[in-house]
């Protein structure tokens, strides 16, 4: 897989990411915004990047594991990235009336701690999302048609 492949699609995943987190405020949706994050934003990049070949060509299992798997991470970091900026500034704008999840109180008083737990939720979600980039890559090998001529690559060299 190229690097500029997976400098995209960290771009793109951090973006969602950020989306996410910022329409995550609002308590009711906070919900729905985690599974996407969770579950669904390697489909979502994946498609996205496949949408007019532009981006990514013709990928196996395996690259969509990889490539879901950055996606999960990124999208995670990049959620909690503008999520937690924006509980702590609306902690202080309403006071008492806003839900905090205790992010203000574990970022004053324990910050090493706070970024453990990003990491490591983000590392779970960069698993489930691997396991979605496969299913996504292996769909889409199915559906879509390759090139007469392509013969899938091989990463071992024999020597003799």
């Amino acid at each position: 897989m190229n690097q500029l492949i997976v400098k995209r699609a960290s771009i793109f995943s951090l973006i969602l990411g950020a989306i996410l987190g910022l329409i995550a405020l609002f308590p009711s949706i906070i919900g729905f915004a985690l599974f996407i994050v969770g579950f669904l934003a390697s489909i979502i990049v994946i498609l996205y990047m496949k949408k007019n070949e532009k981006h990514l060509g013709i990928i196996d299992n395996e690259q969509g594991a990889i490539l879901g798997g950055i996606i999960g991470f990124f999208t995670g970091v990049g959620f909690f990235a503008s999520f937690s900026p924006m509980v702590c500034i609306l902690r202080l704008i309403f006071k008492e009336k806003y839900y905090s999840y205790a992010i203000p109180d574990i970022v004053t008083e324990a910050f090493w701690l706070f970024v453990i737990i990003v990491i490591m939720v983000s590392v779970i979600f960069a698993l489930t999302n691997s396991a979605t980039g496969m299913a996504t890559a292996f769909m889409l090998n199915k559906i879509e048609e390759k090139p007469k001529d392509y013969d899938a690559p091989l990463d071992i060299k024999i020597e003799d």
